[in-house]
């Protein structure tokens, strides 16, 4: 070409750089308006330099396998398909540093027409090494992967020019110095990122909860490396929906503000993602780590909007990291399974109705003869609001024994308490139920309210007979349980089965039993290897008993009694031919053996012990082992010796726990 054409080339370049930029300085410029004028300019460079090549006596199409004259002209991202893909990657494939693949489907002389996570990791690649011209215009500082405007006026520029030269790779494209805290320094390795199960898929967000939604296992092979960003892709808008998401590892976390500015638009209403970067969560050499993300749901929902459920992807490539040796490392290598969540306007609150630990098991209640007793505590319950606040109006009870049927055996009141503090009594009853009114107790969302219900009972004298029992059953019946929502005042939904404490038992004198120490157990000489023979098995369980109220006494044998005081049995796993043997001793006072009874004076506490051994053989099949331990299973008890020969109290309420741990008898040879 002659230095006159030349001459006039530069000089159009020059004036079209000038007509381009040139703005009056009084004159205010948005940001669409710059991004206007740079995509002009690029677009105007590459017209030139197609020009240049054609008054040099060249080809538009300077790129082998790219037709002369072509140009891209539409966005491109994963799912894309057309010719334009096939010949995007014959672009990227020119040049080392952005190549497609290797080998294979992808490679040089492999192109397809499908765009893939290979050609977006490509594409993103191409955008790190041309960052000042496709990246930095657009406030952008690492490849996104989608083909888009300044992408394609680089590419488009390219193909014009025929020169794909290997340039020095923008800083940050591929190798960087090692990062702070890797001790693998110089060591290149790479990232396994695997769908972790936990949070699953399906989480619920009522405006304004937080909650973990998505996890990843992020493994390091070969180095160390640090993950510095994470990107999590959403099929709607996520700034509607969502107004802040955290990603931790435990130690380290990092919170962003989603908005429509740091959400990225991939395809109009379908697909964009958010980007929290800056992560420095280091994963340890041939180490895993789960990373967490959690959302926070916005305030309020779109106009229009109650519920939405949005589906989240990490897609490929989605978490970064850079090695030992300085280099970027992504995974994972396609999309994994992704997790939807809900984001909805809170319905009305919930009142969800559970036992507290402190509900009483079965028991004796002494009851005083010739007075009033108070305070006896029925039931003890958790009341949990969820959705919103709920406020308590009303409670009902009912007693499945019928302690309350008549007016001589129902309590004289029953209160409810929350705390220490008086919410509401009632001396009224309709059969064998009351209800607790005007309550109004407010329970914040999410806070969790523990409630007790007692009663004064009246003397046992000409009311309660000795034994007779009480079984108080709250929320196992239609409308047991009122409550209005916090701020609608619409009623509440009550959940949870109903509470049913243990059964109490009343009495003038009763004993308490209690364990004095853990159950043990052993084989005779050991645990053998084999064996000959049966083998013996000697358990110990100690229990105290507490005489309340008078005298108690335990009857130990008698010929004329229908039974032992003091039962105890095997506790078998599967069937096995054995022999049991159990004897009693105590530090309580002990009758002649005219009547064989302990007595346990009114006020004192005596140690019962019990020694109980099993004889016997295991299964010779070794698909049905034989367990077995020694368990207190009855305590009969009188408050004379005469009632003791002729025990009609029997004491069965929580003995589970008075039960040794089970040993396998091993087959007799």
């Amino acid at each position: 070409m002659s230095k006159l054409v030349k001459k006039i080339v530069v000089s159009a370049v020059v004036a079209a750089m000038v007509a381009t930029v040139a703005v009056p300085t009084a004159q205010a410029q948005t940001a669409a308006e710059l991004q206007a004028q740079i995509q002009a300019l690029l677009n105007t460079i590459a017209q030139l330099q197609a020009q240049i090549s054609s008054l040099s006596g060249g080809t538009t199409g300077g790129v082998t396998g790219i037709p002369a004259g072509f140009t891209f002209t539409r966005n491109l991202s994963q799912g894309s398909s057309g010719s334009d893909v096939m010949y995007l990657q014959v672009l990227l494939n020119a040049n080392a540093a952005t190549r497609v693949a290797t080998t294979g489907v992808g490679s040089p002389g492999q192109e397809t027409q499908f765009f893939g996570p290979l050609t977006a990791n490509a594409v993103s690649r191409f955008q790190t090494t041309y960052a000042s011209e496709v990246l930095a215009p657009l406030g952008l500082t690492s490849g996104t992967g989608f083909f888009g405007a300044s992408s394609r006026a680089k590419a488009n520029m390219l193909v014009a020019s025929g020169a794909v030269p290997t340039p020095t790779p923008t800083s940050g494209a591929t190798a960087t110095p090692t990062p702070s805290g890797i001790t693998t320094p110089g060591v290149e390795g790479s990232l396994v990122v695997t769908i972790n199960s936990s949070p699953a898929s399906g989480a619920i967000l009522n405006t304004g909860e937080t909650e973990a939604v998505t996890a990843v296992d992020v493994k390091a092979t070969g180095s160390d490396v640090l993950v510095s960003r994470l990107d999590l892709q959403f099929n709607a808008r996520p700034w509607l929906y969502v107004q802040e998401m955290t990603v931790s590892d435990g130690t380290n976390s990092k919170t962003v503000a989603v908005t429509e500015s740091n959400s990225v638009e991939v395809t109009v209403g379908t697909t964009y993602y958010v980007r929290v970067g800056d992560l420095s969560i280091l994963v340890p050499k041939d180490a895993t780590k789960k990373i967490t993300v959690t959302v926070k749901a916005v305030t309020g929902m779109p106009v229009g909007d109650t519920t939405q459920d949005i589906i989240l992807t990490h897609i490929a490539d989605s978490v970064r990291g850079t090695d030992g040796a300085g280099l970027t490392q992504t995974g994972p290598t396609a999309s994994l399974s992704t997790r939807t969540i809900t984001v909805q306007e809170p319905s009305t609150a919930d009142l969800e109705l559970t036992a507290h630990a402190d509900n009483p098991v079965a028991r004796a209640v002494l009851v005083n003869q010739t007075a009033e007793t108070t305070g006896v505590t029925l039931a003890v319950f958790n009341l949990k609001a969820k959705n919103n606040d709920a406020i308590l109006r009303t409670l009902e009870y009912r007693d499945t024994d019928g302690i309350a049927t008549s007016a001589s055996n129902a309590p004289s009141v029953v209160y409810l308490y929350d705390g220490s503090t008086l919410l509401s009594s009632t001396s009224t009853y309709s059969g064998a139920s009351g209800t607790l009114t005007n309550i109004n107790l407010t329970i914040p969302k999410d806070t969790t309210k523990t409630l007790t219900l007692k009663a004064d009972l009246r003397k046992a004298s000409g009311n309660f007979a000795e034994g007779a029992t009480s079984t108080v059953i709250i929320g196992a019946h239609a409308q047991s349980i009122n409550a209005e929502d916090g701020t609608s005042f619409a009623a509440a939904t009550v959940s949870g089965s109903g509470i049913q404490p243990g059964t109490s038992y009343f009495y003038i004198k009763a004993p308490k039993i209690v364990l004095a120490s853990t159950p043990t157990i052993a084989a005779a000489g050991g645990l053998p290897s084999g064996s000959t023979g049966p083998q013996t098995l000697n358990g110990e369980i100690k229990f105290a008993i507490t005489a309340q109220g008078g005298d108690i006494y335990i009857p130990v044998y008698s010929a004329t009694a229908a039974s032992t005081g003091l039962q105890a049995s095997s506790a078998l796993r599967h069937e096995a031919s054995i022999t049991v043997t159990q004897t009693f001793s105590s530090d309580a006072d002990y009758g002649s053996t005219a009547n064989d009874t302990y007595v346990v004076r009114s006020g004192t506490t005596k140690t019962f012990t019990l020694n109980g051994s099993i004889t016997g053989c295991g299964a010779a099949s070794p698909d049905a082992k034989i367990f077995n331990g020694i368990n207190l299973n009855t305590v009969r008890w009188g408050t004379s010796v005469a009632t003791a020969q002729q025990p009609s109290r029997t004491w069965t309420w929580g003995l589970t726990s008075f039960i040794t741990p089970q040993l396998e008898l091993l087959p007799c040879q």
